[in-house]
This record gives C-alpha cells, structure tokens and sequence, in this order.
C-alpha cells in the first residue's frame, strides 16, 4: 500500500506532522510574542518630530501586518493539530474524502482536498 493513497494517515505520519506543526506553532507564538513586543515598544516611546513619526508609523503598519500574519497563520496550525487530536487530519471537510500525502505535505494545515479547494476558490458550493 502507497502512502499517497493510505486512508486514514498512519500513525507514524500523524506524529511527524503533529511534530513538524507543534514547531511551527512555538515559533509563530514566539514571532508573534516579538512583534507584540516592538509594536509595545514603538507605542511607547513617546512623540518625535513629524519624519519620526511617519517612519514610526509606516514601522507600526509592517509590525501589525506581520502580527496579524502569524496570528492568521497560528489559527490555522492549531486548528490543524485539533484535527490530528480528532482524528479528522487528512480528511476533507468539504466532501469527507481523504486530502492526500502529496498536498498535506506541501500545505499541512490544508482543510480541503484540492478538488474542494479548487471549487471553494471558483465560488462553487459542494
């Protein structure tokens, strides 16, 4: 039996991406930590002149981007390792259909399989 066609995900595989996303999860929390950090930072450091405060500005704009960037990102590892928690991991949740290897391993917080994927893009419902 081919991986790429094993339903559901053996153990084994389950736990390197249960690993690979607990990683991913410490250093988005620890990036997001940071960011939240220098954002508090730049709040506090007082009024400058108009060229201060535009660059402090345009700094805050590119903090709060990549903030919200790791925030978005987090959400979607977690929700992946409540997956593997439920057992739902490498399932569709579109057409219950099994996501496959070769996409879970290229995207593993993939919630659709690339058919779903696809169609959800086109605005087509299931």
């Amino acid at each position: 039996m081919s991986l790429t066609s094993e339903f559901p995900l053996a153990s084994n595989v389950l736990l390197l991406f249960k690993s690979d996303l607990q990683e991913q999860q410490t250093e988005l929390t620890r990036a997001i930590d940071r960011t939240y950090r220098e954002i508090r930072s730049l709040a506090d450091s007082g009024p400058g002149d108009v060229i201060d405060d535009s660059c402090g500005n345009s700094s805050k704009e590119a903090m709060f981007t990549t903030y919200t960037q790791n925030r978005t990102e987090l959400r979607k590892v977690e929700a992946a390792l409540d997956r593997i928690a439920t057992g739902d991991f490498g399932i569709c949740a579109a057409c219950g259909g099994a996501i496959g290897l070769k996409r879970i391993q290229a995207m593993p917080c993939a919630n659709n399989c690339i058919e779903c994927q696809e169609q959800s893009e086109q605005g087509q419902v299931y």
